[in-house]
């Protein structure tokens, strides 16, 4: 019996803020698809993924690729702006709970026209003329005596701390991408070694059929099978060839670099060791997968924002503190007597909106419940996903050892009616059928050893790769005053 229990994400209390229950998710206590590997490779105490997941591959180019990847690809830098502008976001919300101070100078010159009488009882028009200057400061304070600015910045910090996970997501898929596309790459390159090497090995046959049918102890059928045979294979280079190139230049691209003149050393898949990777228990998803954690995040800054908006329909109280210096003469500005000051505090209720602020909190608590059902969505299809990559990760691998089995047999099997063949002892279609199934076999051990590489890699792409639950540091703020390149 399958025993369950409750796991929440919100570990931090939520009773400041809107005071809504922590989100639940059943977590099973073990996976279905518990690791019970066949091959030797991946035991089932293999450990968990490490930080650098992607060393244990033991290729240095791979290494390499994902290293310069993960400093030049565009998308992961663009990724990480986005996480400076919610950072700078959520300082330019924390600052509204301080006290702004504002500076201030001015200086103004009017002129009045008006009517007098000279000496001689005359009247005449006069002008004159005033300047007067003034230096004033301004302090004012809103007082969160309700949490609406609190709350507020509140929701941005959860925010800006979802972006860091986001980023997290980003950078494990793409180095999750940078691996797949490395191994397709070499699984590319060696079908078409393997194809070349089968079309030469049965042209090499053509060439003791033709040499038979002369003296004429064969007939045309036959040529003519082997014929096609070799038609077909030449007929699968060019898009072997194409999937070696599409494959290359998808991966310039990952690592930042123009596809023109990207070159890839690695020949083959037995250049890269397959990984062993252990699953843990299903509630280490909580804390390994970053897209559950951003998740969680937007939870909470949900929750943050009905606050704010049942703050909104309260009353707000400020406080503001004014001085300054006034004076007709600007060299007498602070001088005695020109000083001022004032002290003041008010008060507003807003009476009539027309529904606005009700409304407002209204659609904050919709969204609190459309991001909790986001979130358990998510918890979901991080079990799902894992369960998925560990039924792949067994199940490929004892696909991949049946593949195996079957080429060395379907070798043996060739080699065996080839010489029978030579010997005159079996008909030229028991050759060919063996030659064939030979071809066939080969072709799909390749393919079966790729897939059991990507799906090692699906399975430390669904724990979270190599991420240990830490909360990532930002990116430094510096990069922001970096030239533009």
């Amino acid at each position: 019996m399958r025993i369950r229990f409750s796991v929440s994400l919100i570990a931090i209390g939520l009773s400041a803020c809107a005071g809504y229950p922590p989100a639940k998710v059943d977590v099973p206590g073990a996976f279905d698809a518990a690791p019970a590997f066949d091959t030797a490779d991946a035991a089932p105490e293999a450990p968990l993924p490490d930080k650098e997941w992607w060393s244990r591959f033991g290729n240095d180019e791979l290494s390499a690729f994902v290293a310069e990847a993960r400093t030049n690809n565009h998308d992961l830098r663009a990724t990480v702006a986005r996480i400076l502008q919610a950072e700078a976001q959520a300082n330019a919300a924390q600052s509204s709970l301080f006290p702004s101070l504002d500076a201030g100078f001015s200086a103004s010159r009017s002129e009045r026209q008006g009517q007098a009488l000279n000496t001689d009882g005359e009247v005449i028009g006069t002008t004159r003329t005033t300047t007067s200057y003034g230096a004033n400061l301004r302090a004012s304070y809103q007082l969160d005596i309700f949490g609406q600015q609190r709350n507020s910045a509140a929701s941005a910090r959860q925010r800006f701390e979802s972006s860091l996970y986001d980023g997290l997501t980003v950078e494990i898929t793409l180095v999750s991408n940078v691996i797949t596309t490395y191994l397709q790459v070499l699984s590319a390159r060696e079908r078409l070694e393997l194809a070349e090497r089968r079309l030469k090995n049965a042209e090499t046959i053509l060439d003791l059929l033709e040499t038979q049918r002369r003296v004429g102890t064969i007939s045309d059928l036959e040529l003519a099978q082997q014929r096609s045979a070799i038609a077909n294979q030449r007929a699968s280079i060019p898009g072997l060839r194409l999937s070696q190139r599409q494959s290359m230049n998808a991966l310039a691209v990952l690592v930042g670099r123009v596809p023109e003149g990207f070159t890839v050393t690695g020949r083959t898949l037995a250049d890269v060791r397959l990984p062993a990777v252990g699953a843990g228990i299903p509630s280490d998803l909580l804390v390994r997968r970053p897209d559950l954690r951003a998740a969680d995040s937007d939870l909470k800054a949900a929750n943050f924002d009905v606050a704010t908006a049942k703050a909104a329909r309260l009353p707000s109280f400020s406080l503001t503190a004014q001085g300054g210096s006034s004076s007709n003469l600007i060299s007498e500005l602070l001088s005695p007597g020109t000083f001022f000051w004032s002290l003041g505090g008010s008060a507003a209720q807003t009476l009539f909106a027309g529904g606005q602020l009700m409304n407002q909190e209204r659609g904050a608590k919709a969204n609190y419940r459309a991001v909790l059902e986001t979130y358990r969505q998510t918890a979901l299809n991080a079990l799902r996903d894992t369960e998925n990559a560990l039924t792949a990760v067994g199940e490929n691998g004892r696909q991949y050892a049946l593949a195996q089995e079957a080429f060395e047999q379907a070798e043996y099997a060739y080699k065996l009616a080839e010489m029978r063949y030579r010997a005159g002892a079996e008909p030229f279609q028991t050759m060919l059928t063996a030659q064939n199934s030979v071809f066939q076999t080969q072709e799909s051990l390749v393919q079966s050893g790729l897939t059991r590489f990507t799906a090692v890699i699906g399975l430390t792409q669904a724990l979270g790769g190599g991420w240990d639950g830490v909360t990532p540091e930002p990116p430094p703020m510096a990069l922001l005053n970096a030239p533009l390149e």
